[in-house]
């Protein structure tokens, strides 16, 4: 069993990925049962027969008089000393399970590392010289402090630093549809030749709006793609969290029927070498695109000693938040005059991070209905909703919630708030159905249901409906009715948006991105507005046919390959961050061997019952509260004349004026407000896409 032809040899200084993925206890108690089925038979008798547990302390006493014959036979110890590694064990604890013959030594562990970044290396460079990767960087922040200082060491101990990402062009991408370079160029306005005739047609926000044209109405609805989604949101609300009778249609209600689907495939990423660089200066943002090229084996042309592609002709796709494109286009435009593509940068395409913009939409909701103080005084305000879910969170909320918050809190009120419009509009039909439980107890079908619901995404929800009801004298409205209506419309667009984005639908994002800009612009946030504007219409309008697939097929990628389980990238780079500082350590290419070590090492020792991957919270009781204070305060029942202390305006039209200024050229001073930082991500908020 120790001899090099068993196949349990395993060399440090050429550690593979493949071994540590292909390790198996179960494959390795097969091959010693059957090379020494006496040994095995008798290990079993002294440990007992029961089969999990047993199995492998036979393999780990095996494999220590294995390595105890010969040196060479230690599978098992190598694997056990990788993770240690990336559990961070102490090099003492380290070296004494290897003394023990459980682990390899700290040496062997260090050649083992250095071969899987090695082969990490090379395969970036495979992937980055074949033309066809995407790459996605951020900075991030390490605090390495030094109990002496020293005029060797600075008293700086903050390092600003780059991660970034790579990874493959699926779903047809061709290198042909790459070369198209020198023909962005020609029609770029940043080309001081370019010719008029070449320039193309000045396009705006209101073009967006026929890029996914509305499918036609049907004889039996004259429902709206959107609407369709709200019902969608509304029957599904009932049929979770509603009285338990609705429980039994959960799964038989169908999905909303995709905009435009991307292909489901696994798409595999890369964590490349973190840099030393500091990204938040335009400088930063070049040294970073230029390094991370250089570790995918793409060099200066021009400057270049070894062999590299020949990237003058071609273009390369970059992720990155809103700051990473403000400064890729500042050094665009810096470098214009430029002789050569590669100095001009002429191959970046800049491609907005989604769930950066979707941290902006949840920042939108608050500006709205919680930052005015006026805002949060009426008793059906989302404030009061707020003491209800988190009591011990007002002032908090007041402040700044951040992202994870407010992504939660639209959550949880959206849905109190829909099944109190439930309650409301089956009580308008019956009088008899005084709740939903006397609703339940009627024992409606799901095509009642289906009915009611489009009812409700057609009457609870602010349309044009609402500009009637705001025209009407004063007396006739009912203020805080009208801004329930709006916060539902607000809360289900978000939700419409998140979804889209899990399932991988980027058609119907497209549509919601295209909704929201408005919103962005009118609460200021003017840069995420400008910016999404430019990219859908460089996407529909400048770009090739397969450069715009190549940028909307890999705005979200699946990791996983498993369906509702598509992420931005820009939040996988968040992610891979929390790895780097909190869970896995080292430099960014072992990151990828780390984590294989460590679910193997779950999958063979039985401990998959160690997972980030919790239940949902048991929210019944704090909805039930919820619901109840939403009956008594009736934000959906009208009732003429009730006054609000804020009028929340109708932030699309608002959004849409704005725009309209700014095409033309006018300034409102009245209307400019200043932006804010952009959010940069916590740990909490990264988390929100784990659980």
């Amino acid at each position: 069993m120790s001899s090099e032809h068993a196949g349990w040899h395993f060399g440090a200084s050429s550690t593979t990925t493949k071994q540590l993925e292909d390790f198996s206890i179960e494959e390795m108690a097969q091959e010693m049962e059957t090379s020494a089925p006496t040994l095995w038979s008798l290990l079993g008798g002294l440990l007992g027969e029961d089969r999990k547990l047993p199995l492998m302390k036979k393999v780990v006493i095996l494999s220590i008089m294995m390595q105890s014959t010969n040196r060479k036979s230690n599978a098992l110890q190598s694997i056990l000393g990788i993770f240690l590694q990336s559990m961070h064990m102490p090099q003492h604890v380290v070296d004494t399970l290897a003394r023990i013959g459980i682990s390899i030594s700290t040496d062997s562990i260090h050649s083992a590392i250095k071969s899987l970044s090695v082969e990490s290396q090379n395969t970036m460079r495979d992937l980055g010289r074949s033309l066809l990767a995407s790459y996605a960087y951020d900075n991030f922040d390490v605090d390495l402090k030094t109990h002496v200082p020293s005029a060797e060491k600075s008293n700086e101990s903050l390092k600003h630093l780059t991660s970034g990402l790579m990874f493959p062009l699926q779903h047809g991408v061709t290198i042909d549809d790459l070369k198209c370079s020198e023909e962005l160029w020609a029609m770029s306005n940043l080309n001081i030749y370019a010719r008029d005739n070449d320039l193309p047609t000045r396009k705006t926000w209101r073009d967006l709006l026929s890029i996914h044209p509305q499918p036609l109405a049907t004889p039996n609805s004259n429902l709206t793609r959107r609407d369709k989604f709200n019902s969608w949101m509304f029957l599904t609300d009932l049929c979770t969290h509603g009285p338990e009778y609705f429980h039994r249609f959960r799964s038989e209600i169908q999905e909303p029927e995709a905009v435009e689907q991307i292909p489901l495939v696994k798409t595999p990423i890369i964590a490349t070498r973190a840099m030393d660089i500091n990204n938040s200066t335009v400088s930063g943002n070049i040294r970073a695109v230029t390094e991370l090229l250089a570790q995918g084996g793409i060099l200066d042309p021009t400057n270049a000693e070894h062999d590299t592609p020949e990237i003058s002709q071609y273009v390369v796709l970059i992720h990155g938040d809103l700051g990473t494109g403000e400064r890729l286009q500042t050094a665009q435009l810096r470098r214009s005059i430029e002789a050569t593509p590669w100095d001009r940068l002429q191959h970046v395409i800049y491609i907005p991070g989604l769930f950066h913009l979707k941290m902006a939409c949840a920042d939108a909701i608050w500006r709205c209905f919680i930052q005015p103080l006026a805002a949060r005084e009426d008793e059906t305000s989302l404030m009061r909703d707020i003491t209800v879910l988190r009591p011990r969170e007002t002032g908090i909320y007041c402040s700044k919630p951040g992202f994870r918050r407010m992504h939660q809190l639209v959550g949880s009120a959206g849905t109190c708030r829909r099944l109190d419009c439930w309650r409301v509009h089956v009580k308008s039909k019956n009088s008899s159905h005084s709740s939903l439980e006397a609703f339940a107890a009627s024992e409606p079908s799901l095509d009642d249901l289906k009915v009611l619901a489009d009812e409700l995404a057609q009457r609870y929800i602010a349309n044009y409906t609402l500009q009637r009801l705001r025209r009407r004298p004063t007396e006739e409205r009912d203020l805080q009715y009208e801004n329930s209506l709006y916060m539902n419309k607000l809360f289900l667009l978000y939700e419409e948006l998140s979804y889209a984005m899990n399932r991988g639908d980027i058609g119907r994002v497209e549509t919601c991105i295209i909704a929201w800009i408005p919103i962005l612009k009118a609460t200021g946030k003017h840069k995420y507005a400008t910016h999404m504007t430019n990219f859908l219409l460089n996407v529909h309008y400048v770009y090739p046919p397969g450069l715009k697939q190549a940028v909307r097929y890999h705005i979200l990628v699946n990791p996983t390959g498993k369906k509702m389980a598509w992420w931005a990238v820009d939040w996988c780079v968040e992610l891979n961050n929390l790895f780097t500082k909190v869970k896995n350590g080292g430099k960014g290419s072992n990151h990828t061997a780390y984590r294989n070590a460590q679910t193997m090492i779950h999958k063979n020792f039985l401990l998959t019952h160690l997972t980030t991957k919790h239940s949902s919270p048991n929210m019944k009781k704090t909805f039930e509260l919820l619901c109840k204070q939403l009956a008594t305060q009736s934000p959906h029942s009208l009732s003429p004349g009730r006054n609000t202390r804020c009028i929340i305006a109708d932030l699309m039209d608002k959004g849409r004026e704005l725009m309209e200024k700014a095409t033309c050229g006018e300034v409102d001073e009245g209307d400019e407000s200043t932006e804010a930082e952009e959010g940069r991500a916590d740990l909490d908020d990264i988390l929100v896409g784990l659980l």
